[in-house]
């Protein structure tokens, strides 16, 4: 019998104090860019992915949409949680994100995942590899 997995959204994985979002915007790890939001990305030192979000009153300017972009990027990253490396994730919205349909938004978060993923282990890889090379000198 397979063991099924909870796909819940906790507390816990929610990023909420400004230590915890200045840590990304400090030292993000890796990037990935659309065209209406970006996802900044760093190393934490829990053992699930939290995420914040950004998004301010002069991007989105009605309150129903920002609720509306916070609920769908929250549905997509519970449903994502498990495919994602341990990380802090910054969901930072953009000009005209209020402008895309729910299935627009949700495409785009999908394909956004698979990037974090890709990302951020060809990030980890060439660190290993940079602090391999520096480590032990040529002879």
């Amino acid at each position: 019998m397979s063991q099924l997995r909870p796909y819940l959204f906790r507390p816990e994985q929610r990023l909420r104090t400004s230590a915890s979002f200045q840590a990304v915007f400090d030292s993000p790890l890796c990037k990935v860019a659309q065209p209406q939001f970006l996802v900044l990305v760093a190393k934490n030192q829990q053992p699930k992915t939290r995420i914040g979000f950004v998004i301010a009153r002069k991007k989105v300017r009605f309150a129903v949409e920002r609720n509306r972009i916070k609920r769908l990027v929250r549905q997509s990253f519970r449903l994502h949680q498990y495919e994602l490396p341990a990380v802090d994730i910054v969901f930072i919205a953009r000009q005209g994100i209020d402008s895309l349909a729910n299935h627009e938004l949700t495409k785009a978060l999908d394909k956004t995942w698979q990037q974090l993923n890709r990302r951020y282990h060809a990030s980890l890889k060439a660190t290993d590899e940079n602090s391999i090379s520096h480590s032990h000198p040529r002879v």
